[in-house]
């Protein structure tokens, strides 16, 4: 009887152990749990402000993206100003020269420049009499015009027109008689702002000059290029 009473308290001391032990586990296991949602939690937040951030992010993407819009609207309108003022201003503007010669030229060591001293007209002042340049004033296309005349015996009368330094056109005549021989050209062409156009009388040629102005050189803007 003793035996079974031992052995029965034996088994309830093991079963105390073991439910304590359980007892003990659990609550761990609680605490476990309780962290886990305690870090979930703080997962969640920082999800949370994740997404209020990545919708405030699209949200000025999409305020961007409109400015930039808005923007790009602005420059085309301000381009298409610009080019309406640039064909106003290019129309109002006037550019006209016509130039002549105060006495002969020539024959010259080697190729010079006319100086066409004998202003008729030069409305927007681009022709220089005391170079012989005339200075484009805008990129646009011009026309120009030269007439010249020779009437030495056996020799030759010519010119050439440049632009820059790039011969456009050269006429020249032989003269065998000693009566003043006359030429004309003219040529349209595009010129960049800055450009020089200048008649040039190559090495030897002569140009004859009286009273009636028989050497011209004229030019004038044709119209406006759209830039």
């Amino acid at each position: 009887m003793k035996t079974q009473v031992k052995f029965i308290e034996k088994e309830n001391g093991d079963l105390k152990t073991k439910m304590t032990r359980q007892i003990k586990r659990s609550r761990q296991t609680e605490s476990q749990l309780e962290s886990l949602k305690k870090e979930m939690a703080a997962q969640l937040s920082e999800v949370s402000v994740i997404r209020s951030s990545l919708v405030n992010v699209e949200a000025e993407m999409g305020k961007l993206k409109k400015e930039n819009e808005d923007l790009k609207k602005k420059a085309s309108t301000a381009e298409g100003y610009l080019k309406t003022l640039k064909k106003e201003i290019t129309e109002k503007l006037q550019v006209a020269f016509s130039a002549g010669l105060s006495a002969s030229v020539g024959p010259l060591s080697g190729l010079g420049v006319v100086v066409y001293t004998k202003v008729l007209t030069n409305t927007g002042g681009a022709y220089s009499p005391s170079t012989g340049v005339f200075t484009a004033p805008t990129a646009d296309i011009y026309y120009f015009r030269f007439t010249a005349c020779g009437s030495a015996n056996g020799q030759y009368s010519g010119v050439s027109l440049y632009r820059n330094q790039e011969r456009l056109t050269h006429l020249s005549e032989y003269n065998n008689d000693g009566y003043p021989r006359h030429f004309s050209g003219g040529i349209a062409i595009h010129l960049s702002e800055g450009d020089a156009v200048t008649v040039r009388l190559p090495s030897s040629y002569r140009l004859y000059e009286d009273s009636y102005t028989r050497n011209i050189f004229s030019g004038f803007l044709l119209f406006p290029m759209d830039s």
